[in-house]
């Protein structure tokens, strides 16, 4: 078995497209900065909390830490596995639809309006596939997997990335058979290899959605989007879906539309009210935990 190498252990830090990337951590720790600005005096000891040794060195963090760990080396070499099998997918896919009819039909028509179309549609079914993976992974059988996510007693960042090496697998099944078969009929409708929306090499949809605060999802900043709730999951929904109250609510990742079209969506005012931060830690734990 071969040694990982210290990018390795720390790639998820390292890589601009994944959430947990430190530029992302940096862009989160502003947006919590300037949301405590507003209020100093009742919210400044949650920013310092979340900024203390005391929350990151909790033993629900540390389980967290040595989770991330365990999948970083069950998985070091499933990443290009993942591509691999998302380029047989996308063949598959091709050779089907060519079975049907003949290639590239749609060729003249290929260009800047079929990039965005392909992107719009990528958007849209990655959402969706990501909202219904998660809702199933709440049924009675799959949650014996996903509840090593919900047993964490403190939200960090690390949380998101606290996850049965099973889950994580079948999140990149998803992200094979969707991006492979996307990939692939695109490629037979216009000849022409689809191309994702770049922002500086990274997708535009990640980059927006992870600079609006994607890490504070596993955090106690509340920090909700008002009106644009009913369209975007903030950090306040998914922490109201930790809450034991609020488990069968908002299984959105980015976008709120499918929870509210399949009636599960709750904004983030329903998220119980914080403790206060006078409290030492470990009771403002327990008291959320009971909420």
């Amino acid at each position: 078995m071969t040694l990982l190498s210290l990018s390795d252990w720390f790639s998820w830090l390292l890589q601009p497209a994944q959430r947990t990337f430190w530029g992302f951590w940096l862009s989160s720790a502003l947006l919590a900065l300037a949301w405590a600005a507003r209020h100093w005096s009742q919210r400044a000891g949650l920013l310092r909390q979340w900024l203390s040794r005391d929350y990151w060195w909790h033993p629900s963090a540390r389980q967290d830490y040595v989770l991330v760990a365990i999948n970083i080396a069950l998985f070091a070499a499933l990443g290009s596995a993942t591509l691999v099998l998302i380029l047989y997918v996308a063949n598959i896919s091709f050779e089907s639809w060519s079975a049907l009819a003949s290639p590239a039909p749609w060729a003249p028509w290929h260009g800047p309006f079929s990039a965005l179309l392909y992107a719009v549609l990528l958007l849209l079914l990655d959402d969706l596939s990501r909202y219904g993976l998660h809702r199933v992974l709440h049924t009675r059988w799959l949650w014996r997997i996903h509840r090593v996510h919900h047993a964490a007693n403190v939200l960090t960042p690390i949380t998101f990335l606290r996850v049965h090496p099973l889950e994580k697998l079948l999140y990149q099944w998803r992200t094979a058979l969707l991006h492979g078969g996307l990939s692939g009929s695109y490629f037979f409708l216009f000849g022409q290899h689809s191309q994702p929306w770049l922002i500086f090499g990274i997708s535009g949809t990640v980059l927006m959605f992870n600079l609006l605060g994607a890490n504070l999802r596993h955090s106690h900043i509340p920090i909700r989007y008002g009106y644009f709730e009913r369209w975007l999951i903030s950090p306040a929904q998914h922490q109201y879906h930790h809450s034991m109250r609020g488990s069968r609510c908002n299984f959105g990742s980015m976008l709120a539309v499918w929870d509210r079209l399949f009636g599960s969506w709750r904004s983030g005012a329903h998220r119980a009210p914080l403790p206060q931060h006078t409290l030492p830690l470990s009771q403002q734990l327990l008291l959320r935990r009971s909420s």
